[in-house]
């Protein structure tokens, strides 16, 4: 697949940078280990990402909990509250006493469409009626499958990702049918918040170019470096639907490489570049 490369001094920005989403702290509670807002589990039953900000076109919302000792016959309930008040609940009883458990309440946007509403909504989680913690979360009104042609649903798409936070740079889809976004880095670092940049890039993409083969993420970091992330869309498809594990996804099917925007050049070793500019082996 042919790579492609943007160059800043050419570009038309659009949107505004906003700050970071905040990421949820860890309640203190001793049987919940660990716990995040996603938008879907992958092979391993692991979320997809940990994020705080969904669209209306984002098919389901998840709160996954990870338990220490659950007991046969306990009751696990979600309670997802509207900015206007209206409760949408998803309660699991335990069939099996287990040491560990992975469990997750959704919000389906697609079957209570017409009572989705954008704003602020709260999640609380309970067992046994017993309110174990609660989290906000934000929901951004979007309709990009509506669109009346393709270039009102990028027009919308745009718009989308500048309520994300993300200022983007360029949009589109190549000649061989790679559908790519370039965006300013949210982050020096390759923090959470980056990962869930380039997840969403994607799902924006696949949104937009529904019939695309490839899809291509690309970070502008500084002015001075551009981090790509390229996908066949089936792989991305097969991770969204908990066909791949995290691990598999990120280090096998996603492909990297960088580009030095200043010096004109491609960096040819880019696990060396990830560990001296990140500290990270990837």
């Amino acid at each position: 697949m042919r790579k492609i490369w943007f160059y800043v001094t050419l570009m038309v920005v659009f949107g505004m940078f906003l700050p970071l989403v905040r990421a949820a702290e860890l309640p203190s509670v001793s049987r919940v280990l660990d716990y995040a807002l996603c938008r879907g589990l992958d092979q391993d039953g692991l979320p997809l990402e940990r994020i705080e900000q969904f669209s209306t076109e984002d098919g389901k919302i998840i709160c996954w909990v990870f338990l220490e000792e659950v007991l046969e016959g306990e009751t696990l309930r979600w309670e997802f509250i509207s900015p206007e008040g209206a409760v949408f609940e998803s309660i699991l009883i335990i069939e099996e006493t287990k040491k560990y458990v992975g469990a997750q309440g959704i919000l389906d946007l697609l079957s209570n469409a017409s009572k989705i509403v954008p704003g602020e909504w709260k999640v609380r989680f309970y067992v046994n009626d017993h309110l174990v913690f609660e989290n906000s979360f934000v929901l951004i009104e979007s309709n990009v499958l509506g669109s009346k042609d393709i270039d009102e649903a990028i027009q919308r798409t745009l718009a989308l990702l500048e309520e994300f936070g993300y200022k983007v740079l360029n949009i589109g889809l190549s000649e061989d049918n790679q559908a790519f976004v370039q965006m300013q880095m949210v982050s020096k670092d390759l923090s959470q918040a980056v990962w869930n940049q380039i997840g969403f890039g994607f799902e924006s993409l696949r949104r937009l170019f529904p019939g695309a083969s490839w899809f291509l993420v690309q970070l502008v970091l500084d002015g001075e470096y551009a981090l790509s992330f390229q996908v066949r869309a089936l792989d991305f498809l097969l991770w969204r639907e908990g066909k791949l594990s995290k691990d598999e996804f990120w280090k096998k099917k996603v492909i990297r490489y960088v580009y030095n925007i200043r010096e004109k050049k491609e960096i040819e070793d880019v696990s060396r570049f990830y560990f001296e500019k990140f500290g990270v082996v990837y």
